[in-house]
Formats: C-alpha cells, sequence, structure tokens
C-alpha cells in the first residue's frame, strides 16, 4: 500500500482508492458493522483465488462492493447473497453458500435465506442489474 498516493494495486489487478481518514465500514452480518482493517488476514478460499475468479471479483474491488479482503462494503444481507450467488454462477462455482458463508462468517442457510427472500423482492431488482453490469 502507497499511503503517499492513496492508491493499493492488489492481487486482484483492480486499483483501489482509499480515503485514509473516512474507513471503509464492512458488514459482517446480524446488522454489525467494522472498520475495513478489523478484517484484514481473512483466508480467501481456493476457489476464489483463480484467474478468472480474480477478474470477476476485481470488478466489485474497484466498483466498492467488495473489500480487498473480499467483504461486503454496506451491503444489506439479500444483497450480499445476491452478489455470491452472481459471482458463484459466473464462476461455476457449486458450494455457493458454504463459500461465501464461511468468507463472510455467515451461515450459509441464512445466506440461503437472504437470496430467497431477495428473489421476493421488487427493490432487489435494481441490484441484480448493477451486479450483472460489473460482471459481464
Amino acid at each position: 500500500m502507497d499511503k503517499d498516493r492513496g492508491t493499493t494495486i492488489m492481487h486482484f489487478n483492480a486499483p483501489i482508492m482509499h480515503y485514509y481518514d473516512h474507513p471503509t465500514n464492512v458488514y459482517v452480518g446480524k446488522g454489525e458493522y467494522v472498520e475495513a482493517e478489523e478484517v484484514k488476514g481473512i483466508e480467501i478460499p481456493e476457489l476464489l483465488k483463480t484467474d478468472e475468479a480474480k477478474d470477476v471479483l476485481g470488478n466489485f474491488i474497484y466498483n466498492r462492493l467488495l473489500t480487498e479482503e473480499l467483504q461486503p462494503i454496506d451491503l444489506s444481507g439479500t444483497e450480499q447473497a445476491l452478489l455470491a450467488k452472481y459471482i458463484c454462477d459466473r464462476l461455476k462455482i457449486i458450494e455457493v453458500w458454504q463459500v461465501f458463508g464461511n468468507l463472510w462468517n455467515i451461515k450459509p442457510e441464512t445466506l440461503r435465506t437472504y437470496f430467497n427472500r431477495a428473489l421476493e423482492q421488487r427493490k432487489s431488482l435494481k441490484f441484480q442489474e448493477k451486479i450483472k453490469e460489473m460482471i459481464g
């Protein structure tokens, strides 16, 4: 990280702007947010370390939906579930809820419940379109 210029070039091939006096909040479930610095050292699943995964995830990091540690930024539970599902569909990962549940410290069945709830919510359509544009 080069604090003088305020940018980070990461292994996900996406330049990210950091504003050091305004830390990014990361949603960690159950209405709880922590500063992004508190989630350093998260173990990234092997399925998300491929070149294709890095490209896909880099789009969401660049567009500030995910931190460099692949933690959601200010996303509701339903938005997190939609994002996880779209990423896994694109990367052909079958274990959607286990992979992202473990990564985001959410019970897999809770994440699946959020996804089912999102499908019933009209307001999630706009977020789904946003994801589709970023995923390409």
